[in-house]
């Protein structure tokens, strides 16, 4: 008697597969590729750009760090794509007190460059067959069991090459820097850095999972984004984060997740100086720091309520983003007893912005609350905590709260900053007071 054969392991013997002929049965030729599975997926591709000016924040900082503080006067991010030989102009550098860093990514893409797990079915497109329960290159990132709904993300290895130019105004600033990066630093040997990254998550995505599960991203009557968040953080496999809206927009809703980057550094090269009549000037270093890292290139929803296939479309910026994730590590906040955390989003200030508005995280019932105790003259700090985290830790930032507005003003803004908020609140005081308040029992 034969067995029983899987036919997602066996493809080849799924009934679908065959077509009859008289009596006799020939295999279907296409339905190895998976062309007889109805594909009632809705499919958008990320965007690449936060992703790459994300690892160009991580790196930045990285490479920072390894100097002293306080040794660049100025550091320039490039949002271009340099060419293999990155050039710089003297009068372009002169733009900017010295001494100088500039940084600017070169994007390779395809599965050369000898990345990690290339030209594997784990890492490239081989076929039509997107393999859900686990044996390909989709990682399940979400599932929520009451509504069926599913969340994959596209695994992906991604490479990119960062240029560095460093500038100084003499000889000896050169020679002596050239010698602190050879001794200081490894030069040619591989290097992890352990990152915490943020995928972009496409608003016509967040619509269209809001849409499913019937609690839309942004609330009709407020605008509010924190019932979405609360949802989306409660079937995640990885934490939701938000990008709070400045004055010139953008805010954005990013998955947290965490990867190690295996970077290179090539040896450096001192540059001849600029002679500009009997003086000299700009004594350049330059090197290039290779940056082979994990990532998600597109994202799928399953659910029973898709019926044909769909394709999302993802409307990006035209420049890199330099965004810099802090690390989030939630089994080391230390709370009182009662207190949780509820969002930890990120914002960065424009150029004369020295404020930023939150009331779009807060659920009705913060509202509610806030009004309450703005009413009656009771503390808000009772419920509701509002903290400044830096490399993982509570920092002392400078800043008042006008809850009315439900603003956050900074006294000293840094525009060139990524800030990462902690609010927190006591959900036992935050629930009995609900119900004092609207007379449930």
């Amino acid at each position: 008697m034969p067995g029983i054969t899987d036919s997602h392991i066996h493809p080849s013997l799924d009934p679908r597969n065959v077509k009859q002929t008289n009596v006799q049965f020939e295999q279907n030729v296409g339905a190895e590729y998976g062309e007889h599975i109805k594909n009632v997926t809705a499919m958008v591709n990320t965007s690449s750009t936060h992703t790459y000016g994300n690892v160009m924040s991580v790196i930045r900082k990285w490479l920072l760090d390894k100097f002293p503080p306080d040794t660049f006067k100025s550091v320039v991010m490039g949002t271009a794509i340099a060419s293999r030989q990155l050039r710089h102009r003297p009068h372009q550098l002169q733009k900017h007190e010295m001494p100088t860093m500039v940084l600017v990514p070169r994007i390779v893409f395809g599965q050369d460059e000898n990345r990690f797990a290339g030209r594997t079915l784990m890492n490239e497109r081989m076929t039509n067959t997107h393999a859900l329960w686990g044996f390909g290159n989709l990682i399940q990132l979400a599932h929520d069991r009451k509504r069926d709904l599913w969340v994959h993300g596209r695994y992906n290895r991604a490479v990119m090459y960062v240029d560095v130019v460093m500038s100084f105004t003499t000889l000896t600033e050169q020679m002596n820097w050239m010698s602190y990066i050879f001794n200081m630093h490894p030069i040619g040997h591989p290097q992890f850095i352990k990152a915490p990254l943020e995928l972009y998550l496409p608003k016509d995505f967040c619509h269209m999972l809001g849409n499913l599960a019937g609690i839309p991203p942004y609330r009709e009557d407020d605008q509010t984004v924190g019932d979405f968040l609360s949802y989306m953080n409660s079937f995640w496999c990885n934490p939701v984060t938000y990008k709070m809206k400045g004055s010139s927009g953008g805010d954005a809703f990013f998955m947290y997740y965490v990867t190690d980057i295996d970077t290179v550094v090539d040896p450096p090269q001192a540059h001849d100086p600029v002679k500009d009549g009997q003086s000299k000037r700009n004594f350049n270093i330059s090197f290039t720091i290779r940056c082979d890292f994990n990532t998600v290139s597109y994202l799928t929803i399953n659910s029973p309520q898709i019926r044909n296939p769909i394709q999302i479309r993802n409307v990006d910026e035209d420049t890199i983003i330099p965004i810099f994730t802090d690390n989030i590590d939630l089994s080391n906040f230390e709370l009182p007893i009662g207190w949780s955390v509820y969002e930890y989003p990120i914002f960065k200030l424009d150029i004369g912005e020295d404020s930023i508005g939150f009331r779009e995280l807060l659920n009705t019932s913060l509202n509610v609350m806030i009004d309450h105790h703005l009413l009656n003259g009771v503390p808000i700090e009772r419920f509701l905590l509002i903290q400044f985290r830096e490399n993982g830790k509570i920092i002392n930032e400078p800043f008042h709260i006008d809850w009315k507005n439900r603003r956050l003003i900074l006294a000293n803004p840094d525009h060139q900053r990524t800030y990462r908020l902690l609010i927190t609140t006591s959900h036992e005081y935050v629930n009995a007071l609900i119900a004092e308040i609207y007379d449930l029992e």
